[in-house]
């Protein structure tokens, strides 16, 4: 019963149950040796569980298994299909094997195939899945090797971008726009000349490169070849017969550049030229233009710079009182610590240029609300007259988002509306919510240029109207006209509880004759011009001043 039991065991792989039931005191000779069987099993069934977990460090069975010569011979063939694999995947030429029938043709096969992916893989990365042509990387690397074992002949790089493969696929489906870049394809190949190379540089971009010219017009002549071939090319697309667009760039070796990647950025340049100046024409490298658009983008970066690191701080010009000869305030005036920068004037047209004007005003808020708050005491009731690029900030939530204490700092502010193209109704309102939220004042400024005319001026009712030094300059040899137009402005201003503030004041006649007319606030270089730090008055302009007043006493204001 003992023996049965353990055969039964033994024939389910259940070692430990039938070890027990053959290794009993009281069996005979048959259980012994069933007994010896069932441990060289356990011990083969253990090494073999080893094996399967890739463990080929295991030792085999010793000599007292009966089964120990055999894993033994397997074990040895074992680590050698694993060293050969090793060294396949590795990419060393793995030696065929024939120790293991079967097992080693199966390892043959791996490594085969192992070596097929490998040559796919390299030719997948270099080339493009669509239409087997070098992908850039790959062009450019090629071009850079024709280079280097030709450098004395003439080349050209001629590269396109179809015009009308978005027209293709939205009219025709993706398949048919398949076809179309397949044929592009084809007819390029069939432009060759000496060394060439042909790529598919992106979606719809192709280059070509030629090299064994004799001159630069027979080179650049092969680049008008390329073009006029593409363009005179139809494509069956369903019943419909589509014509190739392209606009093209070429640049020519070694006259435009040395290296193949230089190369490559060159016509790659010419080729954003077509696009941009003529469609469906082929243009030649220029480094005047290449000059010129990298200022461009160099002056860009440099804005970003400008913006990011917040480089800017403000010059203060004072504004005078013609009533008792006091400064009542300073006109804040950026200035870029960049030497990239001219002039204010130089950075709001790169702003407004690249469409950051908002972002260079939130910043100019931030800089001057914090400059406010940090010398509050030192003004005092005195004001900071500030240009508004925008009316976007004319908001109590947005100002939040700019300085935490933006209400007091407000008090300080004079908000002058710039002379930009603001539709007069929307704006009207948002500045009398404005000035009702916020105990600030509101100028307009430069009154008499641009948008800042009697219309704007009615609408927006200001606290301050700043006239522009083009009616202020000479005002003394003026004509007779001009200064009836300023008195009427002034009585109009007077009548409607608008201060007047006369700009660009630069000789003592003029300030003699703005105080004759009755303006209230007089700003220019004749007061002070704009320094980093505030001034106070010169005491001779101060006499000046209230000597004019005690002899145009009669036209003071009350």
């Amino acid at each position: 019963m003992q023996i049965e039991r353990g055969l039964n065991k033994l024939l389910h792989g259940q070692y430990d149950e039938a070890l027990e039931a053959f290794c009993q005191p009281s069996t005979s000779s048959q259980a012994e040796k069933l007994c010896q069987i069932t441990e060289a099993l356990a011990e083969v069934k253990n090494y073999a569980a080893e094996l399967a977990k890739g463990n080929l460090s295991v030792s085999p069975p010793g000599p007292s298994n009966p089964f120990a010569a055999e894993l033994k011979t397997l074990h040895v063939n074992l680590k050698r299909l694993a060293r050969q694999m090793l060294m396949a995947t590795a990419g060393y030429p793995a030696l065929p094997g024939n120790y293991m029938g079967d097992l080693s043709e199966g390892l043959e096969f791996v490594i085969s195939q192992a070596a097929t992916l490998k040559e796919q893989a390299e030719y997948d990365k270099s080339h493009d899945a669509e239409t087997g042509l070098l992908n850039r990387k790959s062009f450019v690397r090629s071009v850079r090797d024709i280079l280097h074992e030709q450098p004395d002949s003439i080349g050209v790089l001629f590269c396109c971008e179809l015009d009308n493969i978005k027209y293709i696929n939205d009219a025709y489906g993706y398949d048919n726009g398949d076809l179309y870049l397949n044929k592009v394809a084809e007819v390029l190949e069939a432009c060759t000349y000496g060394t060439s190379l042909l790529a598919r540089l992106a979606g719809n971009e192709f280059a070509v490169y030629a090299h064994g010219f004799s001159n630069e017009a027979d080179a650049f002549g092969f680049a008008q070849g390329c073009l006029k071939t593409l363009l005179n090319t139809r494509v069956m697309l369903r019943a419909d017969e589509v014509w190739i667009r392209a606009s093209s760039g070429a640049a020519v070796y070694p006259h435009d550049a040395l290296e193949s990647d230089t190369l490559m950025n060159c016509a790659y340049h010419a080729q954003l030229e077509v696009k941009s100046r003529n469609r469906g024409t082929l243009m030649r490298f220029s480094p005047e233009i290449y000059r010129t658009k990298a200022n461009v983008f160099g002056r860009q970066e440099k804005l970003n710079e400008l913006l990011d690191g917040k480089m800017l701080r403000f010059a203060f010009q004072p504004i005078a009182s013609l009533h008792d000869a006091r400064i009542i305030g300073y006109e804040a005036l950026m200035r870029p610590t960049m030497p990239d920068f001219s002039s204010p004037l130089d950075i709001l047209a790169l702003a407004e240029n690249q469409s950051k004007l908002l972002q260079l005003e939130k910043i100019t808020f931030e800089l001057i609300f914090e400059w406010v708050y940090s010398h509050r005491r030192l003004l005092g009731e005195r004001k900071i007259f500030f240009n508004t690029i925008s009316t976007h900030f004319f908001n109590t939530a947005k100002l939040r988002t700019i300085h935490p204490k933006y209400k007091a700092i407000c008090k300080n502010m004079v908000f002058e509306i710039l002379e930009t193209a603001t539709v007069e109704s929307s704006l009207a309102q948002q500045v009398k919510d404005f000035r009702t939220e916020m105990s600030t004042q509101v100028a307009l400024d430069d009154f008499g240029c641009g948008h800042s005319n009697i219309l704007r001026l009615i609408n927006l009712s200001p606290d301050i109207l700043k006239i522009d030094r083009f009616f202020i300059k000479s005002i003394h040899n003026t004509s007779a006209s001009q200064k009836d137009l300023l008195s009427g402005l002034l009585n109009y201003c007077r009548s409607k509880g608008i201060l007047s503030l006369a700009e660009g004041v630069e000789t003592s006649d003029e300030l003699a004759s703005v105080m004759r007319m009755g303006f209230d606030y007089v700003q220019g270089y004749y007061l002070g011009r704009p320094e980093m730090h505030l001034n106070e008055l010169d005491m001779k302009v101060q006499d000046e001043i209230m000597d004019f007043r005690e002899r145009f006493s009669p036209l003071r204001r009350t």
